[in-house]
């Protein structure tokens, strides 16, 4: 009969020293935690997401702004609300893409889709005690045709 014999492990930390990942990837979970993200972790995809597609729901009177004020800053929350809602098409976020742009601030870019056209969103988000918040918005609309 064989002995089967335990090895001692040496003391191992996962990115000792280096900077964390910047998202995990997307995960089941309620639609709460995938708005407001959650302090201390990595800014994910699905929150990212979850964001852009709200706000342009708020820009179209599609969503009240008022449901955004935890996940965007209050003067991007004050910029929300002081613009009208234009009665544009209803945007469908299909591509999502994230670039750390420093400590505790990432950049979003994706695309937007309505109308069989694309438009080009960003972001950025801003980590803060209660989370990642958006402190940043742009849609970029195509040029029209010629």
């Amino acid at each position: 009969m064989t002995r089967t014999r335990l090895r001692p492990l040496h003391p191992y930390e996962p990115n000792r020293g280096a900077a964390p990942p910047v998202f995990v990837p997307e995960q089941g979970g309620s639609r709460l935690a995938r708005m407001r993200g959650r302090a201390g972790r990595p800014l994910e995809l699905r929150h990212a997401r979850a964001v852009l597609t709200a706000i342009l729901e708020a820009r179209s009177g599609r969503r009240s702004p008022s449901q955004l004020r935890p996940v965007l800053t209050p003067r991007m929350y004050h910029h929300l609300r002081a613009a009208p809602p234009s009665q544009g098409p209803r945007y469908t976020v299909k591509s999502v893409r994230a670039s750390d742009s420093g400590p505790g601030v990432i950049e979003v870019c994706g695309t937007a889709h309505a109308d069989q056209r694309a438009s080009a969103v960003m972001a950025k988000f801003e980590h803060s005690e209660t989370g990642w918040r958006c402190s940043f918005f742009a849609l970029v609309q195509p040029q029209p045709r010629r």
